[in-house]
C-alpha cells in the first residue's frame, strides 16, 4: 500500500506539472474551448437543473466559464464545502454567497443553503489523470470518491489531452469510484 501511495504521489506531481504547462500554453486555448462546448452540448449537462462544480484553482481547468454558462441558462450551481473526516457537501452558489480560502488553498462557501446529494443532477468531477475506462486520480484527499458513493446523478469530467490515459498507469483501489462520462 505504501508503494502504491508513493506511485500515486509521483503521478500527481507529474500531472500537476503537465497540466500547468498545458493550461499556460496559449496554443491550447482552442482545445479548452472545444471541451467547454462539448460539455454545454452534452445532454445530461444541458438538461440538468442543478450542477455541482468546484471553484477552480490556478492549475486546474477554469470552471468560471462553466459556472457562468450554467447561471445564464437558469441552472442552479452548487459548490463544495469540505467537512471533517474527508467528507464534503455542496452549497448553493448565490449572488450573496460568502467565499473563503481554506488552509489547503481552496475556495469554499461560508454558510449558505446546503443541498442534499440527491438534489444534484450533474457533478463535474475534477482530477489529475483519467483512464478511458473512467477511473481517475484526484488530488489525494478522497473527497470525491466518498461523495460519489451513492450519488445518483451523472458524474462528468472534462479531460485535457495531458490528463488522458488509455489504461490506468496507477493502482486502482477498491474505494475508487468511476466517473460516468468523460469529455475529451
Amino acid at each position: 500500500m505504501a508503494k502504491s501511495n508513493q506511485l500515486k504521489a509521483a503521478l500527481r506531481d507529474q500531472q500537476i506539472a503537465r497540466l500547468h504547462d498545458f493550461l499556460q500554453d496559449p496554443q491550447e486555448k482552442p482545445e479548452i474551448q472545444r471541451l467547454y462546448q462539448q460539455l454545454f452540448a452534452e445532454p445530461h449537462f444541458a438538461n440538468s437543473e442543478t450542477l455541482g462544480i468546484t471553484l477552480s484553482m490556478d492549475d486546474e481547468l477554469d470552471t468560471q466559464p462553466i459556472i457562468h454558462w450554467a447561471l445564464t441558462h437558469d441552472k442552479q450551481v452548487a459548490v463544495p464545502r469540505t467537512l471533517p473526516h474527508r467528507q464534503m457537501t455542496f452549497v448553493l452558489l448565490e449572488p450573496d454567497t460568502v467565499l473563503s480560502e481554506t488552509k489547503f488553498g481552496t475556495i469554499e462557501p461560508v454558510g449558505g443553503q446546503v443541498l442534499a446529494k440527491s438534489q444534484l443532477d450533474v457533478l463535474l468531477v475534477p482530477g489529475l489523470a483519467f483512464s478511458k475506462n473512467h477511473f481517475r486520480v484526484g488530488f489525494g484527499g478522497g473527497f470525491y470518491d466518498r461523495f460519489l458513493k451513492g450519488f445518483t446523478g451523472t458524474s462528468i469530467a472534462l479531460v485535457t489531452p495531458v490528463q488522458l490515459f488509455d489504461e490506468p498507469v496507477w493502482n486502482v483501489e477498491d474505494f475508487d469510484v468511476k466517473v460516468d462520462k468523460l469529455i475529451y
